[in-house]
Formats: C-alpha cells, sequence, structure tokens
C-alpha cells in the first residue's frame, strides 16, 4: 500500500469538513406546485367530412384532317377511338358509306366525351352538305343536313400581259380561284390550246354562280357563260342542260364539245412542236419528231383527248411507259413517257374524253419530265394543231328554242361586261356580281 505525505492527509480532511459545513447552511428547496387539470375520458361524435366530388372533364372537340393514304381506320386510331366504334358507325349501312370516300384535304370533327369515347361524328362533305353521326341509347344515330344557299351572278375579267403570260397567272392576278381557272380551261379546251395558243392582249371574261350560306361565301358554282378573245378571234361558250347533262354551247346552239382535246395535258408548257427534221437532244442527229413534247410537273395527269379503246399499255426502252387508245376507225393517239398508268389502264379498257389515263414522267429516252403526244389518222402521223377535224354536233332542233329563251339572260350580261371592258387596260379589267 502506497503512503501518503502527511501535509496531503491534513488537506483532505479540511476540505472534506469544509463542504460538510456548506451542505448544512444551504436551504431546502421545495418543489414548484403542480396544478391538476381534470381530463375527460368521454369520446366525442367527429362530423364525417365528405369530399368534394371532383367536376367531370368537359366534352371537346378535335379536328383531324386526311392525308394522301388515309382510311377510316387509320384516322380513328390516330383520333384515339376504338375498331368497335368504327364498326358500329359503319354498321349503318349506305348512308355512311360516304365515309369512305374522303379525300386528303378534308376533315373529319370529332367530340370526346369525359372518359375519351366518341359521342359526336361530323363530315362536311360540301359547304352545303354536312352529316353528323351521334351516340345514342341504341349506339348511333345520323343525320344529314342539307343548307339552303343563296346564289349570286358574279363575273370577273383578265387580260394576259407580260407579267401574267399564262391562263393561271392572269386569272389569279384576277381574284380567280384554282377551281375556276381550271374550269374556264375546260369550257375553251377543245378549241383553244393554252400551252401554245395564248397571246399578250388576249383577255377573258366569266359569268359564274357564287354561293353563300347566311350571308357568308361558301364555294364557287358553276361557269354560266364566258368570252375568250385569243389572237383576235373570239370563243363564246354558255352553259345549257340537255337531256340531263349539262354541256356548253356556242351562242348559235353548237356545241363546244369536239372529238379531241387540243391539249392532253393542262397546264403545261410546249417543249418540242411536230417537225420532222428536228435534232434529237440526246442522240445529236436529225430524227422526225412526230407529235408534240408538253412539259409539265412530274405526276401531273395525263387525259384521254376522246373517247376510245387502249390498245397498248406497256413500257420500252425508247418510249418508257406508254398508252396507245384507238378512237373509232380512223383515228389513234400515242403518250409517251409516263411516269405511271393511271389505275386500272390495261389494254381493252375503254376511256372517256378528258379522263385521266396516266402521269407525267421522264422514262424513256428523255431528258426531263414531259408528255410526248403523237396523233394519227389512218395509221400515218399528223400534226395535231393543223389536222382536220369532225365538227361539233349542233343541238336538237327540238330544244333550239328553250336552249335560246334559257340562255339569252346570261349572254346579254357577258355582253355588258365583255363591252364596258373590251378597250380596257390590264389594270382597269376588274369584276363584279349582278343583284
Amino acid at each position: 500500500m502506497n503512503k501518503y505525505p502527511q501535509s496531503n492527509l491534513r488537506l483532505a480532511a479540511i476540505l472534506t469538513l469544509w463542504l460538510l459545513l456548506l451542505i448544512s447552511v444551504l436551504p431546502e428547496t421545495q418543489p414548484d406546485s403542480v396544478t391538476s387539470v381534470p381530463v375527460s375520458l368521454s369520446i366525442e361524435t367527429i362530423t364525417e367530412i365528405t369530399p368534394t366530388p371532383t367536376r367531370p372533364a368537359e366534352r371537346r372537340w378535335e379536328e383531324v384532317p386526311i392525308r394522301p393514304g388515309d382510311s377510316l381506320s387509320m384516322i380513328f386510331q390516330r383520333a384515339g377511338f376504338s375498331a368497335a366504334e368504327l364498326q358500329e358507325i359503319m354498321s349503318l349501312g349506305k348512308k355512311v358509306a360516304v365515309l369512305g370516300n374522303i379525300k386528303p384535304g378534308q376533315s373529319l370533327r370529332f367530340e370526346m366525351g369525359p372518359d375519351g369515347d366518341l359521342e359526336t361524328l361530323l363530315y362536311e362533305q360540301t359547304p352545303l352538305k354536312k352529316l353528323t353521326v351521334s351516340r345514342s341509347d341504341n349506339g348511333f344515330d345520323l343525320n344529314w343536313d342539307f343548307l339552303e344557299p343563296e346564289v349570286l351572278i358574279s363575273y370577273k375579267s383578265a387580260k394576259i400581259t407580260g407579267d401574267n403570260s399564262s391562263l393561271y397567272h392572269a386569272g389569279k392576278a384576277a381574284g380567280l380561284s384554282d377551281n375556276l381557272i381550271m374550269e374556264l380551261s375546260y369550257v375553251f379546251q377543245w378549241d383553244i390550246s393554252f400551252a401554245l395558243d395564248l397571246r399578250q392582249g388576249d383577255t377573258f371574261t366569266l359569268l359564274y354562280e357564287d354561293i353563300y350560306v347566311n350571308g357568308e361565301k361558301v364555294q364557287e358554282g358553276k361557269i354560266l357563260a364566258a368570252e375568250f378573245n385569243n389572237f383576235g378571234k373570239t370563243y363564246t361558250a354558255v352553259l345549257f342542260e340537255e337531256n340531263g347533262r349539262s354541256s356548253y354551247f356556242t351562242p348559235e346552239g353548237r356545241s363546244m364539245r369536239k372529238a379531241f382535246l387540243t391539249d392532253p395535258v393542262h397546264f403545261s408548257h410546249v417543249s418540242s412542236r411536230f417537225n420532222m427534221k428536228r435534232r434529237h437532244p440526246i442522240h445529236k442527229r436529225v430524227m422526225p419528231h412526230r407529235g408534240i413534247d408538253y412539259a409539265a410537273n412530274r405526276g401531273a395527269p395525263v387525259l384521254a383527248s376522246g373517247d376510245g379503246t387502249v390498245t397498248i399499255a406497256r413500257r420500252n426502252r425508247a418510249s418508257g411507259r406508254y398508252i396507245v387508245i384507238r378512237h373509232g376507225e380512223k383515228y389513234e393517239t400515242k403518250y409517251l413517257h409516263l411516269s405511271s398508268f393511271a389505275k386500272s389502264i390495261r389494254p381493252g379498257k375503254k376511256v372517256k374524253q378528258g379522263q385521266t389515263i396516266g402521269y407525267v414522267g421522264a422514262t424513256g429516252w428523255a431528258t426531263a419530265p414531259h408528255l410526248h403526244y403523237e396523233f394519227l389518222v389512218n395509221g400515218v402521223h399528223r400534226n395535231p394543231r393543223t389536222v382536220k377535224l369532225p365538227k361539233a354536233e349542233p343541238i336538237s332542233k327540238s330544244n333550239l328554242l328553250k336552249f335560246k329563251q334559257l340562255t339569252q339572260p346570261f349572254l346579254a350580261h357577258l355582253e355588258s361586261v365583255v363591252g364596258s371592258t373590251r378597250y380596257a387596260s390590264a389594270s382597269e379589267i376588274g369584276s363584279g356580281s349582278f343583284e
């Protein structure tokens, strides 16, 4: 056991006594008073809070544009609807069969319910004819709406100029729609080659229908009468219905329709004329050019220039894809360098004048997209622009008086417009309407 010094022991004893003395003199502390609070053991009834129901989502509309190559099943799938809903609608039968003929550029409008189901389908076949298919307790119901239009007779005049050297550009400068310009080209397609014959200073005027619904113009109707002054020669046409078919006639009652069209491609230009001594652009030597070349955009429709029967529709090295049509016993036409044939075109197929038989291309010996068009009489190549063709048939004698009575007002309107613009400058030629 270790031994500590005496001085250390004495110091420890002193400190012990001092601590005992300090403890004895400190005041005795009392705990803080505690306040008793009574506690109720009863269970209070808590009122149940019913959550406010959320408002169901509102119905909404969606417009789906029709794209090239679309089918109804593709459109319904893109819009988020089931094949069963489409089948249920199509089961309504012939009244909705029109939905199978929808075209690119049109659209379908769908109304969706809160759960995403189809409630309503709207299809505007024309601005005056609309189909509504609505969900009901028994599936779907349909309704066709036919709007009553107001028809006004309007007119427009235009002039071929250096700045507007084509029918299309002159028509657009005068405010004509693409549809009216195309229709005007059809009216005079037997007499005027819009690819070859137009000259600066040529003028044209047309009377046509403007169709309004509830005060708003929705579309243009038919061309009622038109006049085209081409290189000093005037052509006049007026619309008349004979035997249930609307056609254009001269004021004397002779049909504007001829046995053959002047141009088998609309809105093209002639890149090479009929020339038996032409230098070939590929072979670089003189080779007879027994037809007319129409330069046009690839895929532009090629039309049968007359009624007939397809005798050849095939492809070879020089002509590419080509078609030959027989028109009776005397006439034959050929269409070369096509990109493709129209649907159902094959040997033995009967075609009508103006029917699309193929599309412009550059197959075979071709340097650019164009149609090479040939015209044969009794097997001999003839210039399509100079060959003599059968004259147009006149209106029947039994209908001649009726024709004069019904067309005279339109021709009078046309003459009043043409008379006021015949000597006007291009900037003064304009448009208007008759009450």
